[in-house]
């Protein structure tokens, strides 16, 4: 059975995943024309779109070999290795081990891409030694949610019949729960978040929140400069936790009147419920995953121990399949919302601010406008900003 699994997975996974890819380096290479950037940023955001998806069949390939020697040799060998009298124990250190190695394996082209790709294109702004940290703290917040999420799902799993139902839940409950502590716990151990002293500003964002019913826990702007040069700006968490985020490397770009546009079309994405249509969606992911998990045939576990590690691992292993099918159900979503997003947005402001500071994320983020259709259909969960920019009626670029 595990044969059967493993054709699977690099039949329907990897090798759509890297065929994907080589269309988009086609697509790539046969468009020339400079639009939006000029011709200099162009080549650049060609040349880097190009390397992210020479990277992509790479980690491809790696998820396919960890898939057959995780299935194959892999859980024989930690079950082998890792012996301890109480079992229930040993079962989540099982856990914890898998999820470590495959992200220690995965660290080198990680590591590799950020310290010196996104180092040569003058994004990544990080030192070896804040990267390292921000690694190891990585790691410890693996181990700890790892530990605290595989201990009540081992315990379902060996003790209750429907195991995957009750699992469903109490991972969909993590999820919501993650959302609603990271702008306040988990996002402030790796950037600083200071409160906006604009006042000006604020009173624009407070005002423009109003109209719309937004009630945020404060304004802060991260330094997302010591790490990184792309621009960004979002709204995060839930309930009383909501709070606006905004990139300090934003604020320095574009003008008041463009982040004020940037924030309306955040804004639209509260207005017109889409968080709630994203956890929906996700929920129905979780589901399938976890339908699949509990119902998977005997024979898969003939040659490693059917407990509940080994469940929870298979999970894992096949989650990148699960999803890698569901994205574009996702993203035909998200790309709707955007547009609409985008509508709602430059009504609270206008079309030109909106349509200025589009053209200016992009040119500062250096992302290449053309994307072949499979591309779009398969990971793009925005439309391409060309299109985005017709919708907007807006040709000043």
């Amino acid at each position: 059975m595990q044969e059967i699994f493993s054709f699977l997975f690099i039949f329907f996974y990897t090798l759509p995943v890297c065929i994907i890819a080589m269309l988009q380096i086609k697509h790539i290479k046969a468009n020339s024309k400079a639009v939006i950037l000029e011709e200099s940023d162009f080549l650049i955001a060609k040349n880097y779109a190009l390397i992210n998806q020479y990277f992509s069949i790479i980690e491809a390939i790696m998820s396919g070999i960890l898939f057959v020697f995780w299935l194959h040799f892999g859980l024989n060998l930690l079950d082998k290795i890792i012996v301890l009298e109480n079992n229930f124990i040993r079962e989540i250190i099982l856990v914890v081990t898998f999820l470590l190695i495959n992200s220690i394996v995965s660290l080198p082209l990680e590591a590799y891409k950020k310290l010196v790709i996104d180092k040569s294109f003058g994004f990544s702004k990080t030192s070896t030694k804040l990267y390292l940290l921000d690694t190891l703290k990585s790691f410890i917040m693996l181990v700890v949610f790892a530990t605290l999420i595989s201990m009540p799902l081992i315990y379902l799993i060996e003790n209750v019949k429907s195991w995957w139902i009750y699992g469903f839940l109490f991972l969909l409950c993590v999820a919501i729960l993650a959302n609603l502590i990271y702008p306040t716990i988990i996002a402030p151990l790796f950037n600083k978040f200071t409160p906006l002293d604009d006042e000006s500003l604020k009173a624009k964002i407070t005002n423009m929140m109003d109209s719309v019913g937004f009630k945020a826990n404060g304004i802060f702007v991260m330094d997302a400069s010591r790490r990184d040069g792309r621009l960004n700006a979002y709204f995060g968490g839930l309930g009383k936790s909501k709070r606006v985020v905004l990139f300090d490397t934003l604020l320095s770009k574009v003008s008041q009147n463009e982040l004020l546009a940037i924030l309306g079309h955040e804004l639209a994405h509260f207005k017109h419920k889409d968080l709630i249509n994203n956890i929906f969606i996700m929920a129905l992911l979780l589901f399938a995953l976890f339908f699949i998990a509990g119902n998977l045939p005997n024979s898969i576990f003939n040659s490693i121990p059917k407990n509940g590690a080994n469940t929870i691992i298979i999970l894992i292993l096949i989650s990148s399949f699960i999803s890698f099918y569901f994205m574009p159900i996702i993203n035909y979503f998200s790309r709707k919302a955007e547009y609409k997003a985008d509508s709602f947005g430059s009504e609270l402001t206008n079309k030109q601010d909106l349509g200025s500071a589009l053209v200016k994320l992009i040119n500062e983020n250096k992302a290449f406008p053309y994307s072949h259709k499979v591309f779009i259909f398969f990971y793009m969960s925005h439309p391409p900003l060309i299109e985005r920019l017709k919708a907007l009626d807006y040709n000043d670029y």
